[in-house]
């Protein structure tokens, strides 16, 4: 909770440079910075009950407690009545719309990769890179029994997806270094790239094709086909992504779905840039 105090008459002082904001402020900046915290928590799960919520937050109960009740109170959270487990509230719908309108990517996307699900009957995914993770903005999911989903929000690591590798591709040379230099390699599969010199090999073979591929690198039994979308000035804005069973997604038919995913970033960068095309 955010402690309201009341300001104390201010001492006259010197003309000079002002006081520090974290100086005076920092028990309200630390407070915001565990709120965020707690939200980003809660983000990444389906629902968690309050001692789960303090442990992954790093809080103490009572302070994961108080939390929780202000950010309640302001809609950003909600609470099962019959459960008792703590979601996200419909206050941070509201606050990620705003994102969602001026980042028009999302909305103008959602139709194009609907007809792309329709040729392919597969899974397909529009992401945007937040940090050094990929954030899923839209999806067109397939009507198949056994089928790729991807809660919207979820988040993914860029070296071990398709789409992560696909932005990674089409970045400038000195800024894709850097990125994959910083990178913790995590394996999730005995696919996974868990090498620098693996990771730079395979990202420089997806700008060869233009297309990333994900080979159950991040899940077992799925795979993944995926392109960068740019902007009018070539940066990468985000990459559209096919995803499926393996089973579906053989090693003979990637090619093709390859080329439909390029044409598809073709048409979604055109599009956000405002070319007819």
């Amino acid at each position: 909770m955010v402690d309201v105090v009341a300001p104390s008459p201010l001492p006259s002082r010197k003309r000079g440079r002002p006081p520090s904001v974290h100086a005076e402020a920092g028990g309200e900046i630390q407070s915001l910075d565990r709120a965020i915290g707690v939200l980003e928590v809660l983000s990444n799960a389906d629902g968690l009950p309050l001692s789960d919520v303090a442990r992954r937050s790093d809080l103490p109960t009572s302070t994961a407690h108080r939390m929780l009740m202000t950010l309640q109170r302001r809609g950003f959270v909600a609470q099962d009545a019959e459960t008792g487990l703590w979601t996200v509230g419909v206050g941070l719908f509201r606050v990620g719309g705003a994102y969602l309108r001026i980042r028009k990517l999302p909305d103008i996307g959602r139709p194009i990769i609907r007809e792309l699900l329709k040729r392919v009957e597969e899974t397909v995914n529009l992401s945007m890179l937040d940090g050094d993770e990929l954030v899923c903005v839209a999806q067109a999911e397939s009507h198949a029994a056994v089928r790729a989903f991807f809660r919207l929000g979820r988040r993914l690591p860029i070296h071990a997806s398709a789409a992560g590798k696909a932005i990674m591709a089409a970045m400038p040379d000195d800024e894709r270094d850097a990125r994959m230099a910083r990178l913790t390699l995590q394996g999730y599969t005995p696919n996974t790239h868990t090498t620098l010199s693996a990771l730079q090999a395979d990202v420089d073979a997806v700008r060869e094709r233009g297309y990333g591929v994900d080979d159950e690198e991040h899940t077992v039994g799925m795979r993944c086909v995926a392109a960068a979308i740019r902007d009018e000035n070539g940066e990468p804005i985000g990459a559209v992504s096919i995803s499926a069973p393996a089973v579906r997604m053989p090693t003979a038919k990637i090619p093709q779905l390859g080329e439909s995913i390029m044409a598809t970033a073709r048409l979604l960068a055109a599009r956000y840039s405002g070319r007819v095309d």
